[in-house]
C-alpha cells in the first residue's frame, strides 16, 4: 500500500499544517491548517502543494486603516479575535471619538448601533430610550402637552399653590431642570392666569421650535 508523506509543519504561504483531517469522498486528503492571521483553515493536498490555497482567505480582506465608521476611526489590524460560534473572526483596533480604545469585527464597524465605544454605545442607547419617551432637549413633550394636574397637586391648578406663610397663591412652572416662579397673588384666579400665560409663553415657543 502506498504511504504518502506527511505535510504536518510544513508551511504554505501563510498556512502551516497542523493535522491531517479525514479524506474527501473522492479520496482527497485534507489537512488542518494554521493562518499567520490566526484562523483555521482546512485545505486538500493537491491546493497546497500546488500553490493554489496560500491563506485562509484573509488577504482577501480589504486593509480598514484610517476609515471612519460611525464615530470610530480604524488604527489597524490588531491580535484580539471575537469568537463567532466554531470560529473566531480578528477585529480591527479603533479609536472612538471620545478617546476611548475599542475593537471591532469588520461587520460590526457597518453597524451604526455599534460602532462606537462601550460607554458611548451605553449614552446613545439611553438618549435613544429618552427619545422614545418623547424627550427633547431634557423636556418631555408629551408630559407638556398633556398638563395633567399631578397627584401631588391640592389646589386644582398644576403650577398653582398656597403658600401657608403668606396665605397667598403661587405661580410657578419648572421647565428643563428650573424652577420658574411667577409672582404671588391674593386670589387663586389670578395665580391661575399667571401660570397660564407662562404656559402659553415658554411652552408654546418650545413646541412651535421642534414641530
Amino acid at each position: 500500500m502506498r504511504e504518502y508523506p506527511s505535510l504536518i509543519g510544513q508551511r504554505f504561504g501563510k498556512l502551516v499544517v497542523r493535522e491531517q483531517l479525514p479524506s474527501t469522498p473522492k479520496g482527497q486528503r485534507r489537512w488542518l491548517c494554521r493562518c499567520d492571521c490566526g484562523n483555521d483553515h482546512t485545505a486538500t493536498t493537491g491546493n497546497l502543494t500546488g500553490g493554489h490555497t496560500t491563506n485562509c482567505g484573509c488577504l482577501r480582506s480589504p486593509d480598514l486603516t484610517g476609515r471612519v465608521f460611525g464615530r470610530l476611526t480604524v488604527l489597524g489590524r490588531s491580535e484580539k479575535r471575537s469568537p463567532r460560534g466554531n470560529r473566531t473572526t480578528p477585529l480591527w483596533e479603533c479609536r472612538c471619538t471620545c478617546g476611548a480604545i475599542t475593537y471591532k469585527a469588520t461587520d460590526t464597524l457597518t453597524n451604526p448601533d455599534e460602532s462606537m465605544c462601550a460607554a458611548c454605545a451605553a449614552q446613545y442607547g439611553a438618549e435613544a430610550a429618552r427619545r422614545g419617551a418623547g424627550f427633547v432637549g431634557g423636556t418631555q413633550l408629551t408630559k407638556i402637552r398633556s398638563m395633567k394636574t399631578t397627584a401631588a397637586n391640592t389646589s386644582g391648578c398644576r403650577g398653582v399653590y398656597l403658600d401657608k406663610k403668606s396665605s397667598r397663591y403661587r405661580a410657578r412652572l419648572t421647565f428643563q431642570g428650573k424652577v420658574l416662579n411667577f409672582g404671588s397673588y391674593d386670589r387663586f384666579e389670578d395665580a391661575v392666569k399667571a401660570r397660564q400665560r407662562a404656559e402659553e409663553e415658554i411652552f408654546g415657543k418650545f413646541l412651535d421650535s421642534v414641530e
